[in-house]
């Protein structure tokens, strides 16, 4: 009851602090539409069109690229701030547009069905597929197909006989509706295969292989664009399986097999209720999940985050958010048990019709799934725990500037998490050797980050955008940083969308500092650095063509985790059918 009633004390704090603006609004009978300062508008230029890196392609490959939006050369995205003010005088009755079809791609005509299909280098392979019908009754069933896999490619050239194959299956299907609200059903699932081949090179074994299987229903709920009311409601069950077998000799001299579930239930919602004098937004979200459970849903960990907030326009420069937000955390498996109470501020300052100034402070949670972990770390401890990061204080401060077609935008932060989850390499002795593990682990996580951005169009519909980051990361507790965590981060797109919607030709690249793979800072791992070159042609409206170019690094540039390069010069090349 503890928590509930703290945040009673917030929300009433929160509501005394609004009194006195409400009582200055004396005539309710005329309606006033509210200020669109330039905070209000959020293209800003930067059409980020990006397909995804193979940056995690070692661990479980890479998913085929999305559907891509093409954008005709006379309707580019607009870039300057909304300079003139919108307030009309008298009242006026307006309705919320009907939104487009679900799928809306190329010229604007609803995609009934998307096929494609691609080949490259070491026998990779995908294929990507969707269908949907509309109903006049305002149903919508659909489904998707998404695969990759590869032969796999030989990682150590003195180690010939470990290669890397993987194959990995997603599947989905819903059923969608539109009316009086909006709501849908989501089932799906996942078969994955793939190797753990980092830190064998010196190793007389086999790399281990890992499987994971898993499905989920989802449901959601909102109303329905004519509502004055915003928000939705969503709920997700899930279960992933995963096995992992060690070859003989690894950690005892059989052959071993490690296996991990996950169940859990994960709910959100939102809620934006307009009110006289502002907007006023709830939100809640909470999940529990089971690890290795006996029972359906037998709770291991369970977290819940709860906030509100009150936006208020305070004339046609200013706009301010103020609110609060409590943050719960049980673990069992770890003896951890937290209650938090983080206030929720956002301010926005126009200074000029081309500049602005924002402050904002948003605590928030994130729950990891089990999954999802996988996927994103070559965690080889099989005892990994998807327990939820909790960030108290995420601070942040910046300004944006627009010169015609060029924004900069500049920022700087502060994140103290109590909780949050890292990557480490550790040692474990098996008979008299040493094997060296990549472990799961939360602890307290101290961020500093400085960020500078410059996004432009250039001539001939040419749209660019590079980022820059400094950070530092430390683990306060052993005063040492956090491993994995580079101190420079950086981001490059170039997109050039091809004459009469013909295509797109895209290049992309990231960078990541020097990093350390342990707490000791002996493991070093050199700068990772992945440029990718993507394109595609419509040869019909229905008929187009697919290729990309990954990973054009030298070798000593093309490990993101300690042990794990990536293959050097990926060439796929395939077709797309739609319709």
């Amino acid at each position: 009851m503890r928590p509930l009633v703290v945040l009673g004390y917030l929300l009433l704090g929160s509501g005394s602090l609004t009194l006195s603006a409400w009582a200055q609004v004396t005539d309710t009978a005329q309606v006033v539409l509210p200020d669109l300062a330039p905070r209000e508008i959020e293209i800003r230029g930067t059409l980020e069109i990006s397909f995804p890196s193979l940056q995690r392609q070692p661990l479980v490959g890479f998913n085929p690229p999305p559907l891509v939006p093409q954008v005709s050369p006379d309707r580019q995205p607009y870039i300057e701030p909304y300079s003139e003010a919108a307030r009309l005088a008298g009242p006026v009755s307006l309705q919320r547009p009907v939104p487009p079809a679900i799928a809306t791609i190329g010229s604007g005509r609803p995609a009934r069905g998307l096929f494609e299909g691609a080949l490259g280098r070491y026998v990779t392979r995908s294929f990507n597929g969707y269908l949907e019908q509309s109903f006049s009754n305002g149903l919508m069933p659909y489904g998707a197909v998404r695969y990759t896999g590869s032969n796999g490619f030989v990682p150590f050239a003195d180690r010939p006989e470990i290669e890397t194959p993987y194959d990995l299956l997603n599947v989905q299907a819903g059923l969608a509706y539109s009316g009086p609200v909006h709501a849908g059903l989501e089932v799906g699932g996942f078969a994955h295969t793939y190797r753990l081949y980092g830190l064998v090179e010196t190793l007389p074994f086999d790399a281990p292989q890992r499987e994971g299987t898993g499905a989920y229903a989802q449901l959601w709920l909102g109303p329905s664009a004519q509502d004055d009311v915003e928000g939705g409601l969503e709920l997700r069950l899930s279960s992933s399986r995963y096995r992992t077998t060690y070859p003989e000799g690894f950690f005892s001299p059989a052959a071993e097999t490690y296996r991990r579930l996950e169940r859990r239930l994960d709910a959100q919602g939102q809620l934006a209720l307009p009110l006289t004098a502002g907007t006023l937004h709830l939100d809640a979200q909470g999940h529990l999940a089971g690890i290795d459970p006996s029972g359906f849903l037998e709770s291991d960990v369970w977290s819940l985050s709860g906030g509100a907030s009150l936006a208020l326009p305070l004339g046609s420069t200013l706009q301010l958010s103020i609110g609060g937000r409590v943050l719960v955390l049980e673990a069992t498996p770890t003896r951890t048990r937290a209650t938090y109470v983080s206030p929720v501020l956002a301010v926005d300052v126009s200074l000029t019709p081309r500049s602005r100034l924002y402050v904002r402070q948003q605590p928030h949670l994130i729950p990891y799934r089990l999954d999802e972990l996988l996927r994103e770390m070559p965690i080889l401890d099989d005892s990994v725990l998807p327990q939820p990061a909790l960030h108290t204080v995420d601070l942040e401060a910046g300004s944006e500037v627009f010169f015609r077609a060029v924004r900069l935008r500049a920022a700087g932060g502060f994140r103290a998490s109590p909780f949050e989850r890292y990557a480490v390499l550790s040692r474990r002795l098996v008979g008299t050797e040493l094997r060296y593990l990549t472990q799961l682990g939360y602890a307290q996580q101290r961020r500093y980050y400085a960020q500078g951005e410059i996004a432009m169009t250039l001539p001939g519909s040419l749209q660019g955008s590079l980022r820059l980051t400094y950070q530092q990361v430390r683990l306060p507790e052993v005063d040492r940083p956090v491993p994995y965590e580079p101190s420079w981060r950086g981001q490059l797109l170039l997109a050039y969308p091809l004459p009469k919607q013909r295509g797109l030709v895209q290049l992309t690249g990231s960078y990541e500092g020097l990093r350390y793979a342990d707490l000791s800072q002996t493991q070093r791992v050199s700068p990772y650095l992945d440029i990718d070159l993507q394109a595609t042609y419509q040869l019909t409206p229905a008929i187009g063509f697919i290729g990309s170019l990954e990973n054009l690094t030298p070798g000593t540039y093309r490990s993101r985790w300690l042990g794990y390069p990536e293959p050097h010069v990926l060439l796929s090349a395939g077709m797309r059918i739609r319709w």
